[in-house]
């Protein structure tokens, strides 16, 4: 390798670091542009020259980023990461895991404590991430706004205290309303029990990829390995392995984890699996077809709560910490879900 080649090749693993940071810093406003071998082989001495000259504040710059988003030294790593970057048009996606293997992995709290099986999306938006809990989260917090909006459009309706004959006349509006809040909230009890379905299947399965399972029952074996069982065992268990202790932080006869069971599981099921077969034998002593006509906002509300609650009561448990996680953002004074990060 010539002198001109070395040069030439310092010169390309530096821009093309910093092609990479930019674009996961979101500067960039479109495709990352060329670096490559050729687009300096021909360059004018002089330019070559400054482009060298250039590489010892690139490399500053490169290295900062890296010393502020990493565990460990990751220039080298960047530019080689950027041909697969370039080949897809600057606009990438990959497992949490890969991206640890091919960049490093992030210093604590960069990525706001998402979970492993999370999904790296590189594009010219920067490098956000994205996981089931996230959109299951955000389905609830929609179906729940709607809830409290289609709410208050009653109340202002009910405050105009109009007659039955202008109320009628009102008909499809006011049946507009009563569908879509009908319709958000069987919406949102499903989306507190797919949301505590998610995160608790995930937090069993980063268990299993950080941990030998052999020293585990066979039950408890096939609890972290996905095995079909009820979410209210997973909820109660799940945390006691992972911890390596015997005290559950939930209990089936106490709040939140009974109301849950009380009132989030029977109204899901009777939703996802409905069926004018009521056996109230085989469903709790409950008409399943009833849960549906019943439901009521005060049943939403309270099942919302228990299932943050719940949320954050495993979170403790497993992680040490108080308060939700890192990822999942306050609600407003109001009780309403932030949509957008």
């Amino acid at each position: 390798m010539t002198g001109r080649d070395r040069e030439i090749a310092t010169i390309v693993t530096y821009d093309r670091a910093v092609e990479v940071a930019n674009l996961m810093l979101g500067k960039l406003n479109g495709p990352m542009k060329s670096v490559f071998p050729d687009d300096y082989r021909y360059m004018p001495r002089r330019n070559l020259r400054a482009g060298k000259m250039d590489v010892k504040k690139k490399r500053t710059e490169i290295e900062k980023f890296c010393r502020d988003n990493f565990k460990k030294d990751s220039v080298k790593k960047m530019a080689e990461f950027y041909e697969i970057l370039f080949e897809h048009d600057s606009q990438f996606r990959l497992p949490l895991l890969e991206f640890m293997d091919k960049i490093g992995e992030p210093l604590d709290g960069r990525l706001k404590g998402v979970p492993l099986h999370s999904t790296i999306c590189i594009s010219p938006w920067g490098l956000q991430t994205e996981f089931p809990e996230m959109h299951l989260f955000r389905d609830l917090g929609l179906a729940f706004n709607e809830v409290l909006d289609m709410k208050a459009r009653i109340y202002e309706i009910e405050r105009e205290r109009i007659s039955w004959s202008d109320a009628k006349k009102k008909k499809a509006e006011i049946g507009t309303i009563q569908s879509k809040m009908k319709y958000s909230m069987r919406m949102c009890l499903i989306c507190c029990f797919n949301l505590l379905e998610a995160y608790i299947n995930g937090i069993a399965w980063e268990y299993k990829q950080q941990n030998d399972l052999q020293s585990l029952s066979e039950n408890e074996r096939k609890m972290i390995e996905g095995d079909q069982t009820s979410i209210l065992n997973k909820l109660m268990k799940v945390p006691k392995i992972v911890t390596g202790t015997d005290d559950s932080p939930l209990s089936m006869d106490t709040p939140p984890l009974s109301d849950f069971r009380d009132l989030v599981k029977p109204f899901r099921d009777s939703i996802v699996h409905v069926s004018p077969y009521s056996a109230p034998e085989r469903y709790g002593g409950y008409d399943k077809l009833s849960k549906i006509y019943d439901l009521e906002f005060s049943t939403v509300d309270k099942a919302v709560n228990r299932t943050l609650e719940i949320l954050q009561i495993v979170h403790q448990k497993v992680t040490g910490n108080t308060g939700f996680p890192q990822w999942l953002p306050m609600r407003d004074s109001n009780g309403r879900f932030p949509l957008t990060d």
